[in-house]
């Protein structure tokens, strides 16, 4: 009997490990939609919230738009999608928006709050597995 359950905790232990480090590792598609050269659309994709829509933010603004300095704007903040019908998204631009306010949530509800690029890209230091898919179905990583 207690053989059984040595052999069953020997076998189970080194598994957890493996199994938390899964569990840890998000992983995160988000379809982005470009509007014009400046403004695109991030779509709210896997339960992603505020962090991963601003680290999709700026991995698009960043390896799509090529834009690697300044702030980045939510143009208009989470609600129905303009380029996704029946999904909810977020608009962002690389250009200064109305009413822009800085702010050290990660919410993406209000329009015009400003993070700077390089605080958005890097809140994806934590988020490994993130993805974004641009409207060719591309996958651009960090």
């Amino acid at each position: 009997m207690f053989k059984s359950i040595a052999l069953a905790i020997a076998i189970t232990l080194p598994t957890l490990g493996h199994a938390q480090d899964f569990a840890r590792r998000e992983r995160f598609t988000i379809p982005v939609n470009q509007i014009d050269g400046t403004t695109f659309e991030v779509i709210e994709a896997d339960a992603a919230g505020g962090t991963q829509m601003w680290c999709a933010a700026g991995i698009y603004a960043r390896n799509v738009l090529g834009v690697r300095g300044g702030d980045l704007y939510i143009a208009q903040g989470r609600g129905d999608a303009q380029t996704a019908p029946g999904r909810k998204g977020v608009t962002f631009s690389t250009q200064p928006v109305p009413n822009a306010f800085s702010s050290v949530s990660q919410g993406v509800r209000r329009t015009g709050k400003v993070f700077s690029m390089a605080h958005a890209y890097a809140l994806c230091r934590n988020l490994p597995f993130l993805r974004v898919r641009i409207s060719n179905n591309q996958l651009v990583r960090r």
